[in-house]
């Protein structure tokens, strides 16, 4: 009787544990499911970070530009994506590296052609001539150290050499920043669940849902998604200094490094991680706050005494200003702008090295925390360890490079973002940590190579009129809203004749892309005969399509527009090596006859007669052979190859008389001479 009570509570045991398995399997099939479903149907949107690509024969990836959805969730905002192809497997020979980052890296207020990635890949190859190097920039706006470190975590597979990260700026208010409109908590843990589960198209299914029935009620202010990228942001979230928001950033921001130097690390990767560098001397304050903890009473002497500075610094009375502010500082020694404005004064009356502290100062006191502070550029110094993680200290650079070492509009346009020289320099900064680290090449091949002085690799840079222009108006347009101005951003008005200017506001405005912005420079310059303008402009369209054999052929008709033949020779060359066909060989041809080097061009001409396709092609192939065989003063291959085409059609005129006037000729060397 015992037995079978036990037997069949057993049976009841396995009972309820197969129901509960049933039950818990239940919702997990079911999600499975529904993802494999989602997947089929096409709904949401593939957010790996690089797409397949097969151009001319042979498969490249590619960023995918829909990799922002992980960061930037259902927000409007569409920033760009590096156009740059490269192969995998990487081809052998090759040193690969990838560049993360935010807007500067990107390139903002220029294209990816005017960040400081095509800075160093120009450096680079002009340093290392024989060598294959690929410098891809994986830079997106408005991202910060969540990006970096989720992106970074994808590499390895590939095959990158080194990892380059320039980044800081946005740790508040970057994509999923504590302080960010677009954060989803303080918590790291929950963030980076959050990044695991927006892969997937369920969970995107839920969000959309809930986000259209949030909208249903919630009206959305269109003139704030109008805004700046900053505004859309920010606007509304201060983080004063040493705040619980200012520490947890800190740590997260801590903690993402540590993560990115593991991983490099594990998978034997260096990386080299730069300072931040912003505006000090330039650029106030954008929100002063006052000290916690101040009673009415002190904050009320404060501005007293900040109002007297404030009308003494007008009138020149610099000395009696500062007095007036040292004192304001004693009572609300957090309030960003006193700081700044001692600091101006400082600087007026040769006390630079103070001033350059009080400049830095207002800096980090700042409570709307568009600039990276001294505590977070220590952090990123404290990463190095001169093993597999470098630190490139981009702010020593820029000290080094301005006057008195007050960084300013000398280097930067606005608060943060550098201009071309300081693109160049941000550059020339990690270039110069991979050559003491040995990275690339050895050190004794480095000092081999630095023979190239700093003014070819300037004259040799991507960056054109246009861009130039483009980039002027960017900083216009972001300048003239919030936080810089109390308004919404606006364009200037640009009369049509203006042409240059005129086509950089409407790529400002959004009615042209940079693509069309560079097709209208072109036809401008193309109208007033200035080739070297066309052929800049078509040379920085190729370094980020270089895939595109019409931009060859544009390119190197440009150069031979200024009779610059060999640079069109070895456009034409590279375009070869893309993909061979019957054209690119009879431009080199044509090109090496005008070089004067005949046997170059009968070499290029044996080719292209190979890729004739039609009964035109290869009759016209064999006569302009033929007489570059002449030309070398090769008569009996010329007589051989113009005898093959008159048996093909003995009708072909030009090659008759061709013909008649080598035979005409005396002293005709023998065959294979």
């Amino acid at each position: 009787m015992k037995n079978e009570k036990s037997e069949a509570s057993k049976l009841t045991m396995r009972k309820k544990a197969v129901f509960f398995l049933i039950t818990v399997s239940i919702p997990v099939v079911f999600l499975v499911a529904l993802e494999i479903a989602l997947r089929i149907f096409g709904y949401g949107v593939s957010m790996s970070l690089f797409k397949k690509h097969v151009v001319w024969g042979k498969t490249y990836y590619q960023m995918n530009p829909d990799v922002k959805y992980r960061y930037f969730g259902t927000s409007q905002f569409q920033p760009p994506t590096t156009p740059t192809f490269f192969q995998v497997p990487k081809p052998k020979g090759v040193y690969r590296i990838f560049c993360l980052g935010e807007s500067t890296t990107s390139g903002y207020p220029f294209y990816f052609n005017g960040a400081f990635p095509a800075y160093l890949q120009t450096r680079l190859d002009l340093l290392f001539p024989h060598r294959k190097i690929e410098v891809i920039n994986l830079g997106i706006v408005a991202t910060n150290s969540y990006t970096a470190l989720d992106i970074t975590r994808e590499l390895a597979q590939y095959q990158p050499n080194l990892i380059i990260y320039y980044g800081g700026h946005n740790e508040f208010y970057g994509a999923l920043g504590v302080a960010s409109n677009l954060s989803v908590g303080s918590y790291r843990s929950i963030t980076e669940l959050y990044l695991e589960l927006v892969r997937l198209r369920t969970f995107q299914l839920v969000r959309n849902v809930i986000h259209g029935i949030v909208g249903l009620f919630v009206q959305q202010n269109m003139d704030y998604a109008r805004g700046t990228e900053m505004q859309q942001v920010a606007q509304g979230r201060l983080v004063p200094y040493e705040s619980p928001m200012y520490k947890a950033t800190y740590r997260i921001f801590k903690d993402n490094l540590e993560a990115m130097k593991r991983y490099c690390r594990s998978k034997g990767i260096p990386i080299i991680m730069g300072t931040q560098v912003s505006d000090l001397r330039d650029q106030p304050p954008f929100v002063s706050g006052n000290t916690r903890g101040i009673s009415p009473k002190a904050i009320a002497a404060f501005h007293v005494l900040f109002r007297d500075g404030v009308s003494l610094q007008s009138e020149g009375k610099w000395d009696s200003a500062s007095t007036d502010y040292r004192k304001a500082i004693a009572l609300n020694p957090l309030y960003a702008d006193v700081h700044y404005r001692l600091a101006q004064c400082l600087d007026t009356t040769g006390s630079k090295l103070e001033a350059l502290r009080q400049y830095t100062i207002a800096r980090n006191y700042d409570e709307l925390r568009f600039r990276t502070d001294s505590n977070f550029n220590d952090l990123i110094r404290s990463m190095s360890n001169d093993k597999y993680c470098y630190v490139a200290d981009v702010v020593k650079a820029f000290k080094a490079a301005s006057p008195d070492s007050l960084i300013g509009h000398n280097l930067i346009f606005e608060h943060l973002h550098p201009n071309s020289r300081g693109a160049f320099l941000i550059a020339k900064c990690y270039a110069d940590v991979m050559s003491r680290a040995g990275l690339l090449a050895p050190r004794k091949e480095w000092e081999d190579a630095d023979t190239v002085s700093e003014a070819e690799i300037w004259h040799d840079r991507l960056v054109t009129t246009i861009d130039d222009d483009m980039a002027k108006a960017s900083v216009a347009w972001l300048t003239s809203g919030w936080p810089f101005k109390d308004k919404e951003p606006s364009l200037r008005q640009v009369p049509r004749t203006d042409t240059l200017e005129w086509i950089s506001e409407e790529a400002v405005a959004g009615k042209v892309t940079w693509i069309g912005a560079h097709a209208e420079a072109i036809n401008y310059f193309e109208r007033r005969g200035n080739w070297s303008e066309v052929a800049d402009i078509y040379r920085s369209l190729l370094s980020l399509s270089p895939l595109d054999l019409q931009l060859h052929s544009d390119l190197a008709q440009a150069y031979m527009k200024e009779n610059d033949y060999p640079l069109a020779a070895g456009t034409m060359l590279a375009s070869a090596e893309i993909y061979p066909d019957y054209q690119t060989y009879k431009t080199l041809g044509d090109l090496m006859m005008r070089l004067s080097m005949p046997d170059s061009a009968a070499a290029f001409y044996r080719k292209m007669k190979d890729y004739a396709t039609t009964s035109e092609e290869k009759l016209r192939s064999g006569l302009v052979l033929s007489y570059a065989y002449a030309r070398a003063g090769r008569f009996r291959y010329a007589e051989a190859e113009l005898d093959e085409l008159l048996q093909e059609n003995p009708n072909f005129t030009m090659a008759r008389r061709l013909l008649e006037d080598i035979k005409s000729m005396e002293g005709k060397p023998k065959a294979g001479e």
